[in-house]
């Protein structure tokens, strides 16, 4: 049974969100952390974008789609700088989560992921439990709920969407009332569905920028 406010969304979607295409991901697990941290509750243009050029220009000769980067040399990276060299110098931002920098946070994503013996973009796609990484990830303090389905997002995974206040609001806004994350993506699942009438190679991620677009305007 659909629930009870997918076809209000459909509609709201249909008449208010403008369908961009498929979206681009990345090629390097460090740069996919680091966009997914540095994204959470600040704005993702003037913030992010230049924090994931910066460490781009700084271990990857500019390139943010670069091949080769994994969490190996990331580490190393940090280990030979030190976390406060990281944060004043390299990506530039003092930001925290939950009271924790969020130079900290990528360093422990980072970490638990290498005890899980994954290292690069494509073992952390292909990785066999991914039930278990979700209970690693939301462990890390300050890494919410959010920011897991957005580094699933992020490292390829197109069947989540990222339920952040733009998702919620989205949701509020078509049908008079809110729900929770998981419900998000219920919704947002079957409303990809129903959508694909129109937009056959439409998925869940697409749909989540195209919403997240509308409102970051």
């Amino acid at each position: 049974m659909a629930h009870p406010y997918t076809a209000e969304f459909v509609e709201f979607c249909r008449n208010n969100i403008h369908i961009q295409g498929t979206t681009s991901v990345y090629h390097s697990l460090p740069i996919c952390i680091i966009d997914c941290v540095y994204s959470l509750r600040t704005k993702y243009k003037s913030v992010t974008v230049p924090i994931v050029h910066r460490y781009a220009d700084t271990y990857l000769n500019g390139n943010v789609m670069d091949t080769d980067d994994n969490l190996s040399l990331f580490l190393e990276h940090m280990n030979h700088c030190g976390l406060q060299y990281f944060s004043d110098k390299v990506v530039c931002n003092h930001q925290k989560l939950g009271g924790i920098p969020k130079e900290e946070i990528c360093y422990k994503i980072a970490t638990y992921l290498k005890c899980l013996n994954i290292n690069t973009l494509a073992e952390f796609r292909d990785y066999s439990h991914p039930e278990l990484l979700e209970i690693v990830l939301n462990g890390i303090k300050g890494f919410g709920d959010a920011g897991v389905n957005y580094l699933f997002m992020l490292a390829g995974d197109t069947s989540r969407c990222k339920p952040d206040v733009h998702i919620h609001r989205s949701i509020r806004d078509a049908c008079g009332n809110d729900v929770t994350n998981d419900e998000c993506q219920v919704i947002f699942t079957e409303a990809v569905a129903e959508m694909q009438t129109e937009h056959p190679n439409l998925t869940v991620r697409d749909l989540d920028f195209a919403v997240w677009s509308h409102y970051r305007i």
